[in-house]
């Protein structure tokens, strides 16, 4: 097999830059050859990967969420899409604890090495593709508004600490949603939240998650005091809950939306469900 070992070097504090030898190491001992790249900007890191559809069997690739939509961004409308491994180096790594790989350099070598392939769903955005969570509203632009270097010197509690002048500002957001087999919904929340995972911003909130079932969930709340940021984490029984294949939104702000972490379309949005659109070296 034919690998293409892909290095963010802005992720995770350069954790895996300074790991590459070792990990460049182990990858040749288990694939016929490997060939490294460094990106140099994201528009390098995403040709790079859009042209290693056409070349290599897999494309393993070190860094956190961010790092993950890019790759997803780049090969998901390529007709030849290689396996996927990730080596998690980023702030928060919500994306690779789906397929339970946690965020040890070792541990997530032993997932490639095991070469167990899991097919998986992911969204597409309007013209953009995201892999386990898209938000808009309250707290929606903390990851992608977040510092560079906040994120180095504290980890997560940088996305904490961003969170708190907004949980004290109360807004909503207002529109409709429209499913797959026609059936609406009016809203008025702080925040709508789609989720392909069981976790975001670090937490275990969607534990019935289903990454591989080809749908994803929605979830709002009515307003309340604080943005309704403590129903999500702590009373979810008191929320909205949809699992849809396609959803139309149509709202009354022109806010961005979230997708991984990064900055996502604005405005109204459609969103569809691919399933099994992609692969990769997987634990579960």
């Amino acid at each position: 097999m034919n690998v293409l070992f892909l290095l963010n070097k802005s992720s995770g504090r350069g954790r895996a830059h300074k790991k590459k030898n070792y990990i460049v190491s182990k990858l040749s001992s288990i694939f016929d050859s490997v060939e490294v790249i460094e990106s140099e900007s994201r528009e390098h890191f995403m040709q790079s990967a859009k042209e290693a559809c056409s070349k290599y069997d897999a494309i393993i690739f070190a860094g956190g969420d961010g790092t993950f939509n890019m790759i997803a961004n780049a090969i998901s409308d390529e007709p030849k899409r290689p396996i996927l491994g990730v080596i998690p180096t980023g702030t928060v790594n919500d994306a690779a604890k789906i397929f339970g790989v946690k965020r040890s350099i070792r541990q997530a070598i032993k997932v490639i090495e095991n070469q167990k392939v899991r097919k998986f769903d992911i969204g597409k955005i309007n013209d953009k593709y995201f892999v386990f969570a898209a938000a808009v509203g309250a707290y929606a632009d903390i990851p992608y508004k977040t510092r560079v270097d906040g994120k180095y010197m504290v980890g997560p509690l940088a996305y904490y600490f961003k969170a708190i002048p907004q949980f004290f500002r109360k807004r909503s957001l207002r529109g409709t949603l429209t499913f797959e087999d026609g059936t609406t919904s009016v809203f008025e929340t702080p925040f709508l939240l789609i989720m392909n995972s069981a976790h975001i911003g670090g937490f275990n909130i969607n534990k019935d998650s289903n990454s591989f079932d080809g749908k994803m969930d929605l979830f709002w709340t009515e307003p309340t005091i604080f943005n309704s940021l403590l129903r999500y984490l702590f009373t979810s029984k008191k929320i909205k809950h949809y699992k849809f294949k396609e959803v139309t939104i149509k709202t009354d702000i022109k806010d961005n939306w979230d997708i991984d972490g990064e900055i996502g379309p604005s405005g109204d949005i459609s969103i569809k469900v691919l399933p099994n659109h992609l692969s990769i070296f997987s634990l579960k």
